[in-house]
């Protein structure tokens, strides 16, 4: 009877403490399952969907009576896709670490995906990109400017060699 309580209260803790991170062998290893066309295939797609509207809401006419209205339903559009982007991103990188082109062989830009990501995962995102840059998955670049963002992108992104040039 005390065996099975104790079971039990072991299983409880196991659920109630959040999500079991992997050791960075167990990432390794998971990596090199998946490291392949169709990983490149997704990680591509989204990318390409991070841009899409983006990339709509650039060619509209700001002089038309109607660019309100078009570029807010853009932009709604856009907010649903950065979720499901931000979503899976952030699963990915529990499971197999951040999908950095180095790693993939790949030249692949994921780090855009957690660039947009919504505010609400910041605080997800700054835990999970410090453990991948510790664990040296992430480049040092593509850290600090996903960190400018979920800071608030306020200044310019210390350590990347970026700066302002007035050239008038």
């Amino acid at each position: 009877m005390l065996t099975r309580q104790l079971a039990l209260i072991l299983l409880f803790l196991n659920f109630s403490c959040g999500q079991v991170q992997p050791t960075n062998e167990e990432i390794e290893k998971a990596f090199q399952e998946v490291n392949n066309k169709t990983l490149w295939k997704e990680l591509e797609e989204r990318v390409y969907s991070d841009q899409y509207y983006r990339g709509m809401m650039g060619g509209l006419d700001r002089d038309s009576k109607n660019f309100q209205k078009q570029k807010d339903s853009i932009w709604q559009l856009q907010l649903a896709v950065d979720y499901k982007n931000t979503k899976r991103m952030i699963d990915l990188t529990h499971r197999y670490g951040y999908l950095d082109p180095n790693r993939t062989g790949r030249p692949i830009r994921v780090w855009v995906l957690f660039h947009h990501a919504p505010k609400e995962y910041h605080q997800e995102i700054k835990a999970l990109i410090e453990r991948e840059y510790q664990a040296k998955r992430m480049d040092s670049i593509a850290y600090r400017m996903t960190l400018w963002h979920l800071n608030g992108r306020k200044g310019l992104p210390e350590g990347t060699g970026l700066q302002i040039i007035d050239n008038r």
